[in-house]
């Protein structure tokens, strides 16, 4: 989906979005519905480096969408976790009780301008708690999004790292708090969705545990080589994994071609925290917790995608804290396959 394709839907259908100018012409979408981040989109028209339902394609068929009440927009997210607790209710049945609750998406966000350089999206969500805990929990969500600078920046070697390259970046700030302190524990949990048919790469530890949550995960889902994961997202075998905090870095990044000549590089950093809770659990694994990163490949059912998800701190219940401040960076790289290596090489300190 292209920049046009999207701003003409939602114009056409009397969407509220904002629009995030990044470095080099490079832009964002930002959606009151689902409170997603579209893109980012590139200035010569090419689609979206990031996973956008087709419905976008035109402005009929995204009525069609909207009415159907999908949550399904693409782009990054923000959901409440634990899925487990909040989305799942018994763990025994997984697919027959998943109820994605609408405070959850598409919300009830307001969306203001902040400033010339960021936009805010602000909501409260009441929701019901299952398995891990009982009762209801009140959350007020405020999430800012603005530009982010280039962190290689200051690097002796910049001029050569980047010769050839585009950069663009954004952050967002995420705030969670509770309105009262109960057992029920709750997290932030960032969404990606990526266009299928490249690599996800993750350092982490050779002694990695990774928990199978469903579908069969891919051998190289599970497969530390020179302490990283790579692995291929496809988007047409269905899987959940996720990774314990104590084990990975806080960083990962997705790469993938553009064409014959050009690829992209996702990275994203976040603060991975093993001292947290991270509440989430497997259906079938109770009490096993610590998953900081998740990763999702779809198997063609949702859009045929591919997911790099993080999870901020966690509030509530045992932790004594009501109120967690979370920043998520992505730094998009634009150029070819060699420089893009070296950027990878640096920021993760992963060698294809």
């Amino acid at each position: 989906m292209t920049f046009d394709q999207c701003i003409r839907s939602l114009e056409t259908n009397q969407q509220s979005f904002g629009v995030l100018a990044l470095q080099n012409e490079m832009r964002c979408i930002i959606t009151r519905r689902g409170g997603r981040i579209l893109g980012p989109f590139l200035p010569d028209g090419t689609p979206s480096l990031g996973w956008i339902n087709p419905a976008f394609g035109d402005p009929f068929s995204f009525s069609a969408f909207l009415e159907s009440d999908h949550w399904n927009l693409g782009g990054e997210r923000i959901w409440i976790a634990p899925e487990i607790q909040y989305i799942i209710q018994d763990r025994h049945d997984f697919w027959g009780t998943h109820r994605l609750p609408q405070a959850i998406d598409p919300g009830n966000y307001t969306l203001d301008q902040s400033s010339n350089q960021s936009w805010h999206l602000s909501q409260q969500v009441t929701l019901q708690a299952y398995n891990l805990a009982r009762g209801e929990q009140t959350l007020s969500v405020d999430r800012v999004i603005q530009s982010a600078e280039n962190p290689l920046r200051f690097l002796s070697t910049y001029q050569q790292v980047m010769q050839n390259v585009l950069f663009a970046g954004y952050l967002q700030t995420v705030s969670l708090t509770e309105t009262n302190h109960n057992a029920i524990m709750s997290e932030c949990w960032n969404l990606t969705q990526l266009n299928a048919g490249g690599q996800l790469i993750i350092p982490a530890s050779p002694r990695l545990e990774a928990s199978p949550y469903f579908g069969t995960v891919s051998n190289d889902a599970n497969t530390v080589r020179d302490n990283h994961l790579r692995i291929d997202i496809t988007g047409t075998q269905q899987y959940k994994v996720g990774y314990k905090a104590a084990h990975v870095t806080g960083r990962m990044a997705y790469l993938n071609r553009l064409d014959e000549k050009c690829s992209y590089l996702l990275i994203r950093q976040f603060n991975n925290n093993p001292s947290t809770v991270y509440a989430e659990e497997p259906p079938s694994m109770p009490g096993v917790k610590g998953h900081s990163i998740h990763v999702y490949n779809d198997g063609g059912q949702f859009g045929g995608f591919g997911e790099m998800e993080c999870n901020g701190q966690t509030i509530g219940g045992i932790t004594g804290i009501s109120q967690a401040i979370d920043t998520f960076y992505l730094w998009v790289y634009v150029g070819s396959s060699d420089q893009l290596n070296k950027i990878i090489q640096h920021l993760l300190g992963v060698t294809l």
